[in-house]
C-alpha cells in the first residue's frame, strides 16, 4: 500500500519542449474538431471530425465526399478497422459505413440506417463481425453487401437478467480470448465460452464511467474512467490505482483514449495536455511543453512511432520526433538563448554557453541551473567552452577574456585577456590551449602562463573560427585566410590549387579517412583529401547544402559528419545525407558556430537560437523510411477509370483526373513529386492531382514518384495503365467513305480550280502577314525575357545592386591589361558596422530594410563608370575605374560620411548605421582580384579595429 501511495504522489511534470506540426484549415480540415484518429492497414491515416471523414495523403487532409460514399458534412463519431480483412467501419451520425479506404458504402439491416452509440468504441473480429453500442447494448453486425446485414444483440434476455450492468455499456475492448466491457459504472468481461465476470469494489474497480480500456505490450489490462485510473497486470487479479491528480481529469469525455508507444508506455490525455506512465509515475505534458493549449480527444501512434494528437477545435498536431529529442529552452530554466557551447562538466553535469552567461543540467533533473562561473564583470556572450586535463573549464568570451574555472575550489580567475574576441578553444594532447580569435591564434601551455599569440607571419592575423585535431596531434585551422595546419612544430598554409575560397574557411572536421570536411564564410560544404602541402578541394554538390551557411561541422564516434547551418542539420552516414528541421523534431532550425555535443551515450546536442536540442537516438532518427505513393482515384469527369481502360480524352470527352498520397513519409512539409508518361521527361509539382487532356491514340503509363528532399531520394513509382483509342476518322469504313466523297468533290472542284486557287494564295498571303506580326512580337517578348534573366542573374535580390559573381566578374575585367582606364583604380569594401545588432535586436527584416536603404544611397553617389556590387552579407564593393588617389581617397570619404549620416526607420525605431571603408588603390602595376580583395580586407579591419565609422586607405606603395 504505501509504495502503491508513493507511486501516486511521485507525480512530475515534463521539462522538455517538444516541436509539433499542426494540421488546421490551411491543410484541408475544414473541421477542427477531432473525435477519432486512426491508421489503416495500407498506411492511411484518418480523422473523423464534425464535419467528415478526412484522409492525410502525405501533406494534407482531404476530406471524403460523394464520390467516397460520404455525404458533405457528416459527423464522424468512431472508426475501426481489422487489420486482417481490410474492412475500415465509420460511425456517423446519420449512419454506419464500410468500405477498403478509397470507397466506402452504407450498412443498413433492414434497410435503416444504423446510427452508433455517439463516442463508443467498435471492436471489428477477425471472423467479419462487428461489435458496436446502440442503445447502450452491445451489438453484433453481421452480413454483407451483397447478402444484406442482420443486427442482433450481443446477450439475451437470460444473460442480462443474471448480470444486469450489461444492459448499459460504455466501453468494449477485445484481447485474446477475452471481450472486455465497461458496463453501468463495473468491468465486465466475456471468455469464449460466453461467461460473464464482473469487476468491481473487491477486485479493485471503483464505480465509474468507464470508457477507455487498453491492453499493453506487458500483458497489463489499462482502464480509464472519467474520475479513475487503473490497472491489471498480467496474472494479477485486483486492479492496481494508477489514478491522475484530480484537476487533470473529471472533465467528460465521450471516448477516454488509453495508446501505448514504442517503449511500452502508456499514455491518456489530461483536462490540460497529457499524461505518460513511466513505469512508477506519471509524467504530465501540457501546453508549456509545446502541446496544444486545449483539450486532446484523439490519439495515434502510427507504424513509425509518431504520435498524432486529435483537439477539440484546433485541428490535428503530430509530434515530430517522439521519444526521440527532447527539447530545453527558456521554459526548462535556461537565462539566456541562443546557446554557442555544450560541454559535459563531469560524469553527472553538462554546461551550456550563451549570451548571459551559462547553465547547467544535472543529468535526471528536468530543470536547468544557473552555472558556478563568477567574475567581475561578469561574463557575457560565452562562445566556446574547453575541458583541461585536470578538470577545469575554460571560457572563451566575446569581450576578449578567457577565464578558467577550477571545480576543486570553485574559483574562477582570468586566465588571460586578448587584443580580439575569442572564436574556439581547443585543448590539444599535450595539454596546451589553442585560441582562435579574429585576429589570428594564440596559446597558453600551462595554467597561469601567459597567452602567447603565434607570429602572424607564420600563421594569419586574419579571423580563425575552428580547431580540429588529429589522432597523430596534428592540428588543422580554419580561417579567413585558408587552412593552416600545425605539424611537427611546423606552420603551413594549405595550398587549394584552382579552386579559390576568397571567403576562407570558418569550420573544419577530420573525416575517418584523415581527409577533412570544411565550411566556407559563404554557402556550401567542402571534402579535402591531403596531399602534402596540397588540398584537393571538391564542393558537395547538394540541395540542402547548397543553400546553407556551415555553423560547424563535427565528426562523431561512428564517423558520421554533422553539419549544422541556418537551416537545420545535415548529417552524413558513410553513404547517405539526411536533413534534420523542426519537421524531425528539433527545436529550431537555425543552429550556433559551436552548438555540436556529442554526449558519452553517444547522443547528440544540438544548440539553437532558442536553446539547445537532445537527439537521444540518432540511428533512429536517421533511419530511412522510403515513402509509398499510391494512386487513389483515376476519374474522367463523375466516372471511375480502372487499370487497362481505354478512354477517350479529346473532344467532348473530360480529361482524366488522377488523385494520389503519399504514404509512410515520416517528417513533417508538403511533399513534392514527380511524374511522366511512358519514357517523357519527368515533370515535377507540389500537387496531389493530375489533369491528363489532348493525348493522341496509343498505350500509356503513367508513372508518379515522391521527391524526399530530406534523404535525398524519390520513392518507387505507382504505375497506372491506360489506353487512348483512335478517333473515329481513323476507322476503315471512314476511310472508305473519305476516299468516295475524295473523287466526288475532284469532279466537282475542277470546275472553280482556279477561283479556289487565287482565294487560297489571297488566305495564304494573309496568314504569312499575321505570323510574321507574331513572329515579331514573340521576338520582342524573348528579348525582354533574356533581358530580365540577365538582370536576375548579375544582381543581389535585396538590394538591386550587382551580386557578388558580377562584381567581381567586373573587377577582373578592370585588371586584363589594356582595360583598365587611366590613370587609376580604386577598389573599396564597405561593411556597416554593428549590423548584427540590429538583426538580434529588431529582426531580420530590419536589416534588410537597413541594408537596402544603405545601398540605394550609395547609388545616389555614384559615377556613370563606377561599380557597386553586395560582396556578401552586409558588406559591399565599390570600384572607381579612371580616377587618381588623392580624388578617389576624397571620393571615399565623402560618400562614407554621406551615406553613414543616412537615419534609418523600422517599426517607430529610429537608428543610424555607419559605414567603415577599406580603399585599396592601383595604377597600372599587375594584380589579381584575390589580392586587391585581400588588401581592401585588411584596411576595412583597420578601420573596425579603429572604431568604425571611417575610411581606412592601404598606404601607398612604392613603385
Amino acid at each position: 500500500m504505501m509504495a502503491v501511495l508513493l507511486s501516486l504522489v511521485s507525480l512530475s511534470a515534463s521539462a522538455q519542449q517538444y516541436s509539433l506540426t499542426t494540421y488546421d484549415r490551411k491543410s484541408g480540415l475544414e473541421s477542427q474538431a477531432i473525435n477519432v484518429l486512426l491508421q489503416d492497414r495500407r498506411g492511411f491515416i484518418w480523422a473523423g471530425t464534425e464535419m467528415g471523414l478526412y484522409r492525410f495523403d502525405g501533406g494534407s487532409f482531404e476530406r471524403m465526399g460523394e464520390a467516397q460514399g460520404f455525404s458533405r458534412g457528416e459527423y464522424v463519431t468512431a472508426m475501426v478497422q481489422n487489420p486482417r480483412i481490410g474492412q475500415l467501419w465509420v460511425a456517423t451520425q446519420s449512419g454506419l459505413r464500410v468500405g477498403d479506404g478509397l470507397h466506402f458504402s452504407k450498412v443498413e439491416p433492414g434497410e435503416q440506417p444504423l446510427v452508433v452509440d455517439v463516442g463508443r468504441q467498435m471492436v471489428a473480429p477477425d471472423d467479419g463481425r462487428l461489435l458496436l453500442v446502440k442503445n447502450d447494448r452491445l451489438m453484433v453486425l453481421s452480413g454483407s453487401d451483397g447478402q444484406g446485414w442482420q443486427l442482433q444483440p450481443m446477450f439475451d434476455e437470460a444473460q442480462l437478467a443474471a448480470v444486469p450492468q450489461l444492459r448499459r455499456i460504455t466501453v468494449i475492448h477485445a484481447t485474446p480470448g477475452r471481450l472486455w466491457i465497461g458496463c453501468d459504472g463495473s468491468l465486465c468481461s466475456v471468455d469464449d465460452a460466453g461467461r460473464v465476470t464482473v469487476y468491481a469494489e473487491a477486485e479493485g474497480v471503483p464505480r465509474d464511467t468507464w470508457t477507455g480500456l487498453l491492453l499493453d505490450c506487458h500483458g497489463s489490462l489499462w482502464l480509464r474512467g472519467v474520475h479513475h485510473m487503473r490497472e491489471l497486470p498480467a496474472s494479477a487479479t485486483r486492479f492496481l490505482p494508477r489514478d491522475l491528480p484530480a484537476a487533470d481529469m473529471g472533465v467528460v469525455s465521450d471516448n477516454e483514449i488509453l495508446v501505448e508507444d514504442a517503449q511500452g508506455r502508456v499514455l491518456t490525455p489530461t483536462n490540460r495536455g497529457l499524461a505518460r506512465w513511466e513505469g512508477t509515475a506519471w509524467t504530465l505534458m501540457d501546453s508549456a511543453n509545446g502541446l496544444p493549449d486545449i483539450e486532446i480527444t484523439a490519439l495515434l501512434f502510427d507504424s513509425h512511432g509518431t504520435l498524432w494528437l486529435g483537439t477539440y477545435g484546433r485541428g490535428i498536431s503530430r509530434w515530430n520526433g517522439y521519444g526521440l529529442v527532447q527539447g530545453w529552452g527558456r521554459g526548462q530554466g535556461f537565462e539566456s538563448v541562443p546557446n554557442w557551447s555544450i560541454l559535459r562538466f563531469d560524469a553527472q553535469h553538462i554546461w551550456f554557453a550563451n549570451e548571459l552567461g551559462g547553465s547547467v543540467l544535472a543529468d535526471g533533473q528536468a530543470r536547468l541551473q544557473p552555472w558556478p562561473i563568477r567574475f567581475d564583470p561578469a561574463p557575457r556572450q560565452i562562445l566556446s567552452l574547453a575541458r583541461a586535463n585536470d578538470g577545469a573549464i575554460w571560457a572563451g568570451l566575446y569581450d576578449r577574456r578567457v577565464l578558467r574555472y577550477d571545480p576543486a575550489s570553485q574559483r574562477t580567475t582570468l586566465a588571460a585577456e586578448l587584443p580580439a574576441f575569442v572564436k574556439f578553444l581547443h585543448f590539444d594532447r599535450q595539454g596546451r590551449l589553442w585560441i582562435a580569435t579574429v585576429n589570428g591564434i594564440y596559446r597558453i601551455d600551462q595554467v597561469d602562463a601567459p597567452a602567447v599569440r603565434i607570429p602572424a607571419t607564420q600563421t594569419t592575423d586574419q579571423q580563425c573560427s575552428d580547431i580540429a585535431e588529429a589522432a597523430d596531434g596534428t592540428l588543422w585551422f580554419a580561417c579567413n585566410a585558408g587552412l593552416l595546419r600545425f605539424a611537427s612544430g611546423q606552420w603551413t598554409r594549405m595550398d587549394t590549387g584552382s579552386t579559390s575560397i576568397a571567403s576562407g574557411f570558418s569550420a573544419v572536421a577530420l573525416g575517418t579517412d584523415g581527409s577533412l570536411w570544411l565550411g566556407a564564410n559563404e554557402p556550401g560544404l567542402f571534402h579535402a583529401a591531403v596531399s602534402g602541402s596540397r588540398l584537393s578541394l571538391t564542393r558537395i554538390v547538394d540541395t540542402w547544402l547548397d543553400n546553407t551557411l556551415v555553423y560547424f561541422v563535427r565528426r562523431d564516434h561512428r564517423g558520421w559528419i554533422w553539419v549544422g547551418g541556418s537551416g537545420g542539420v545535415d548529417v552524413y552516414d558513410g553513404a547517405r545525407w539526411t536533413h534534420l528541421s523542426q519537421a524531425d523534431g528539433l527545436l529550431w532550425d537555425e543552429t550556433s558556430q559551436n552548438g555540436f555535443f556529442e554526449d558519452r551515450d553517444g547522443s547528440i546536442w544540438i544548440a539553437t537560437a532558442i536553446g539547445a536540442s537532445h537527439i537521444l537516438q540518432p540511428q533512429a532518427m536517421l533511419a530511412y523510411q522510403p515513402g509509398k505513393v499510391l494512386i487513389t482515384s483515376v476519374m474522367q469527369g463523375s466516372a471511375p477509370v480502372k487499370p487497362g481502360d481505354s478512354i477517350r480524352l479529346g473532344g467532348r470527352h473530360a480529361a482524366l483526373t488522377v488523385h494520389y498520397a503519399l504514404l509512410g513519409k515520416s517528417s513533417g512539409g508538403q511533399p513534392r513529386y514527380r511524374y511522366r508518361l511512358q519514357d517523357s521527361e519527368w515533370i515535377e509539382t507540389g500537387a496531389n492531382v493530375i489533369n491528363l487532356a489532348g493525348l493522341p491514340s496509343g498505350d500509356y503509363r503513367l508513372e508518379i514518384e515522391a521527391i524526399d528532399d530530406d534523404h535525398r531520394t524519390v520513392s518507387p513509382p505507382a504505375q497506372f495503365d491506360f489506353g487512348v483509342p483512335p478517333p473515329w476518322w481513323l476507322s476503315w469504313w471512314s476511310g472508305l467513305l473519305a476516299v468516295s466523297l475524295l473523287a466526288l468533290l475532284m469532279a466537282l472542284s475542277w470546275r472553280w480550280r482556279s477561283r479556289r486557287l487565287r482565294r487560297h494564295n489571297r488566305r495564304l498571303e494573309a496568314m504569312v502577314a499575321d505570323r510574321t506580326v507574331e513572329l515579331t512580337e514573340e521576338k520582342r517578348e524573348l528579348e525582354r525575357a533574356r533581358a530580365e534573366l540577365y538582370h536576375q542573374a548579375t544582381h543581389d535580390s535585396l538590394t538591386g545592386i550587382h551580386n557578388r559573381r558580377a562584381i567581381l566578374d567586373q573587377l577582373a575585367a578592370l585588371l586584363e591589361p589594356g582595360r583598365r582606364p587611366l590613370p587609376g583604380l580604386a577598389v573599396g569594401l564597405i561593411d556597416a558596422d554593428h549590423f548584427k545588432r540590429i538583426n538580434d535586436t529588431l529582426g531580420h527584416q530590419a536589416g534588410d530594410a537597413a541594408l537596402l536603404a544603405i545601398a540605394r544611397h550609395l547609388q545616389l553617389h555614384v559615377r556613370g563608370d563606377d561599380r557597386l556590387g553586395r560582396y556578401g552579407g552586409e558588406e559591399i564593393l565599390l570600384l572607381l575605374p579612371g580616377i587618381d588617389r588623392p580624388h578617389a581617397e576624397q571620393r571615399m570619404r565623402d560618400i562614407q560620411t554621406a551615406v553613414s549620416a543616412v537615419p534609418h526607420h523600422w517599426n517607430g525605431h529610429a537608428f543610424v548605421v555607419t559605414l567603415s571603408i577599406g580603399m585599396v588603390w592601383i595604377g597600372t602595376e599587375a594584380t589579381s582580384v584575390e589580392d586587391l580583395i585581400r588588401r581592401a580586407d585588411a584596411a576595412l579591419y583597420q578601420a573596425k579595429s579603429g572604431g568604425r565609422d571611417r575610411v581606412v586607405v592601404e598606404a601607398a606603395r612604392a613603385d
